[in-house]
């Protein structure tokens, strides 16, 4: 296999054995094979050549011009013959999910990323504009300089504009279903619970309204998307309190809250009881635990 370029580096939280990868490849003489599988998604753009995909007990040739998009979890395999010319990304869903867009389209766009596109055709205009976009992430990625990362999800940004382009949007796009809205929110609350949203700012971007969006998660799981929101914080907050050292005041900037005195009236608010209580209680959890495990004879 010729690799022109190639580019990785651990994005965010993922692990450090799913980094996001960045590869172009132009006219080797060898055949090129990928196998994927794991929590990364893939897209493959082929500029010139063919090859064959394996996806869901599915054989399908790819001729290029052409794009495959594999998400995530998803097994399979691809070979480009000899001589193929074209690139590929490998992308971590915590990387994925940060660089997705903002606004109406948000649910559009991450569901035209949930199907998988299995060698659709290509006008050349849009495979370099593609390629483009995958050789700008590549190069970020291996120069690696200051700012690198949030340039890469630029970037990335507007590679998925491009697939949920060519996914052919429909100009008047159905409402989002109850559960799409919920899949979407707790989607939004993961990325951006420390940073105390208004639910304001959740609707306008799944693109629905706050009544509706309040709606939809209280007849899905009984609770406010608030209430929801403030046990996300306060799950955060009880695993920093058990499993560091950190002091209250750290934790709750950490979390996004400027007066670590109304942390703490929010999380007693929330939990019952202070984050002090709190450390207290998993101290003697933990102390009683292992004094139990010591008079084991």
């Amino acid at each position: 296999m010729k690799v022109a370029s190639k580019g990785s580096v651990a994005a965010g939280t993922a692990a450090p054995s799913d980094p996001i990868e960045a590869r172009l490849f132009q006219g080797g003489l060898a055949g090129m094979e990928w196998t994927f599988r794991g929590r990364r998604s893939r897209i493959f753009v082929l500029q010139a050549g063919s090859g064959s995909l394996t996806f869901a007990e599915q054989d399908v040739a790819v001729a290029g011009p052409a794009i495959v998009w594999i998400p995530a979890d998803a097994n399979g395999s691809i070979l480009f013959e000899a001589g193929a010319e074209g690139g590929t990304l490998a992308i971590p869903d915590v990387l994925l999910g940060s660089a997705m867009p903002v606004g109406a389209i948000f649910s559009q766009v991450r569901d035209a990323i949930t199907r998988p596109i299995l060698g659709a055709r290509l006008a050349t205009a849009d495979a370099r504009q593609l390629l483009s976009t995958i050789a700008a992430i590549d190069q970020e990625l291996r120069l690696d300089v200051p700012g690198a990362q949030e340039a890469v999800r630029h970037h990335l940004a507007l590679l998925l504009l491009q697939v949920w382009r060519l996914s052919k949007p429909s100009a008047e796009q159905a409402q989002p279903s109850p559960r799409m809205i919920l899949r979407g929110f707790v989607h939004l609350v993961e990325l951006h619970a420390r940073e105390h949203w208004s639910l304001a700012e959740y609707a306008n971007t799944l693109g629905v309204t706050a009544d509706r969006l309040n709606t939809a998660v209280r007849r899905a799981t009984g609770r406010t998307p608030m209430e929801l929101i403030h046990s996300r914080l306060v799950a955060e907050a009880a695993m920093l309190l058990d499993g560091s050292a950190m002091q209250i005041a750290e934790i709750a900037n950490v979390l996004g809250f400027k007066d670590p005195a109304y942390f703490s009236r929010f999380f007693k608010r929330v939990a019952g009881h202070s984050p002090k209580a709190h450390r207290q209680d998993a101290a003697m959890k933990r102390t009683a635990q292992e004094t139990n495990f010591a008079a084991w004879p």
